[in-house]
């Protein structure tokens, strides 16, 4: 009897000292799995850049690469964005410089205005889009229910897609451009806008500031101004006229015409060589 009692107490020892063997595996386990994810971690520098060498040459001249280690310089900017990925296309290559650029004169600013009509035509726009031309230049035309809601000066989306459309066509030139702000006469007292005035001036800042975020115009090429009801575009006694006097001016300030080139007048010293020298005296 006493012997099958020792029996059962040491079973029952054994048993509790079980998990042990468990725990051990599962330590080992994880171990191994540190050490692997650990030997994974750590590259080959030297496949690593004959990948991203392959990749570059794969992809063409629209990947930036960074140079590897021990490289010398080789005289070219890199264009890649602060935190764009090695080896990925750039998603928003840098603009073009403004000295490469085009600046239209009145004789170009006419010539595009035709192009703008006829593609504006097109899409239907002509009701709320209108190119017209003076002295200053080319005068992009939008009412502002296309760009803003009643009373209030966040461009919608909209007039997102329109300002981008338009953004393509300002950024193909290196002319300046004044954004101007436009309401009509009926007063507006709000906490945001207590008159029409900071109305107008914040829908012109609205839009310049679109194009200089989304179509990477430079800073410098751009001005705004709010002008209120003073500058009316039709008559303020109809509807459909303060309808038009309510817009944003988009103005394409044409460059001066070059002055024509004028024959250089020989100089003193020409005219003396070319002056037969008399000859000796008889």
């Amino acid at each position: 009897m006493s012997r099958r009692r020792h029996a059962v107490h040491e079973e029952g020892h054994e048993n509790q000292d079980r998990w042990l063997l468990t725990y051990a595996d599962l330590i080992t386990l994880l171990l191994a799995l540190f050490m692997m994810l650990y030997a994974m971690s750590v590259l080959d520098l030297k496949k690593y850049e004959a990948f991203q060498e392959a990749f570059t040459q794969g992809m063409g001249k629209h990947v930036h690469s960074m140079p590897g280690v021990g490289d010398p310089p080789n005289g070219q900017k890199l264009q890649t964005k602060p935190g764009a990925l090695v080896g990925k296309p750039d998603p928003s290559p840098s603009p073009v410089s403004d000295q490469l650029k085009p600046a239209l004169d009145q004789a170009a600013l006419r010539d595009l205005k035709k192009k703008l009509d006829h593609e504006l035509a097109l899409t239907g726009l002509q009701n709320e889009v209108q190119v017209d031309l003076d002295p200053r230049g080319l005068v992009v035309n939008v009412v502002s229910g296309v760009l803003f809601d009643s009373a209030q000066a966040t461009v919608t989306y909209r007039g997102q897609r329109l300002l981008t459309s338009l953004g393509v066509v300002f950024s193909s030139m290196r002319n300046p451009l004044v954004v101007e702000g436009h309401t009509d006469p009926r007063p507006i007292s709000s906490a945001s806008f207590p008159s029409n005035w900071e109305l107008s001036t914040a829908r012109a800042t609205a839009v310049l500031r679109f194009l200089l975020n989304n179509d990477h115009l430079q800073a410098t090429r751009l001005s705004a101004a709010g002008y209120a009801d003073t500058r009316p575009r039709a008559t303020n006694s109809t509807e459909a006229g303060m309808a038009a006097n309510r817009r944003v001016d988009i103005v394409v300030i044409a460059a001066p015409k070059a002055a024509p080139k004028t024959a250089a007048t020989p100089t003193t010293a020409t005219k003396a060589s070319a002056t037969p020298s008399p000859g000796p005296h008889h």
